[in-house]
């Protein structure tokens, strides 16, 4: 009989196998696996999955989220990458999680090719869901880049400009703006890495970070634009990151060409590649289509 996959349910059983995951492409699967184990968010349960075939171990993470009325499953692998076989333990995977049975559909963080073999997967087993998809390159920090950012000064604010943690009642209610999870940004305000850059009493810009540990959403309002503020705020953010055991990383859509050419520019984190190839990484969103159900 096959072995089934392993499950890391507990902290000390996450312990065990978190370390494997510091590789820059893994980032976004260490950073939450360490959350689960310090207790650093606490409305999300975090359940590792792993299963090895012929000499390659796939990592499934499944994170449900008391905010979040879909989870999100992150996925990895160690070794070269199967279709054949990623889509075995892929199929164990979704019925220990009653993934594609019901209405419950996926949420998935990982490379392109798991992409295109859930695509596959759908295919053989008639499930009819429509796909959200966001292709992104990733970026993360080297151990020289977090050594220099630790402790970088990077100057003055311009005249009248201040930069703090977004603590009022007021930043958090324009940042989170019209999103329909208000109250899931707010924690995540509250318990990642986040900065406000403000002018006066003015909300000028800000950055925050996402439940995988990575940046997101840094934004500095039009009329403050060209005075260096996003830079900073990625600077402050990343301060934040290292002293709190998070490896400064961001995602960044592929049909962005100008923070990409930003970012590459500007030498504060490496872009994740794969045989000198940069590696695409796709966020995708799976939701129920009208003649959904055929699988169960």
């Amino acid at each position: 009989m096959a072995a089934t996959m392993k499950a890391y349910t507990t902290q000390n059983a996450l312990k065990t196998v978190v370390e494997n995951f510091r590789k820059p492409r893994q980032l976004f699967m260490y950073h939450p696996i360490q959350f689960e184990i310090n207790g650093t968010f606490p409305t999300t349960k975090t359940a590792l999955y792993s299963k090895n075939l012929n000499g390659t171990t796939y990592w499934m993470a499944n994170m449900t989220n008391v905010y979040e009325k879909k989870d999100r499953q992150i996925l990895t692998h160690d070794g070269k990458f199967r279709e054949e076989d990623f889509l075995a333990v892929f199929d164990e995977f979704c019925k220990a999680n009653g993934l594609f049975a019901g209405s419950k559909t996926p949420s998935t963080v990982a490379e392109k090719c798991y992409t295109k073999a859930i695509e596959k997967y759908m295919t053989k087993n008639k499930i009819a869901a429509q796909v959200q998809n966001k292709s992104s390159h990733f970026f993360a920090m080297n151990e020289s880049q977090m050594f220099k950012y630790r402790h970088y000064n990077d100057g003055e604010l311009p005249d009248g400009y201040s930069i703090n943690i977004p603590d009022s009642v007021e930043d958090v209610s324009q940042i989170v703006g019209s999103s329909i999870n208000a109250k899931l940004v707010e924690e995540k305000l509250r318990r990642f890495p986040s900065l406000c850059v403000r002018k006066g009493d003015e909300l000028a810009g800000f950055i925050s970070s996402e439940t995988h540990g990575a940046f997101a959403h840094l934004h500095v309002f039009q009329s403050h634009r060209g005075k260096n503020l996003g830079e900073k705020l990625e600077i402050g953010a990343s301060k934040m990151a290292i002293e709190n055991g998070i490896r400064p990383c961001k995602f960044i859509d592929t049909t962005n060409s100008f923070f990409l050419e930003k970012a590459k520019k500007s030498k504060m984190m490496d872009v994740v590649e794969a045989n000198g190839t940069p590696l695409v990484f796709d966020q995708n969103v799976y939701s129920p289509a009208s003649n959904y159900g055929a699988y169960q």
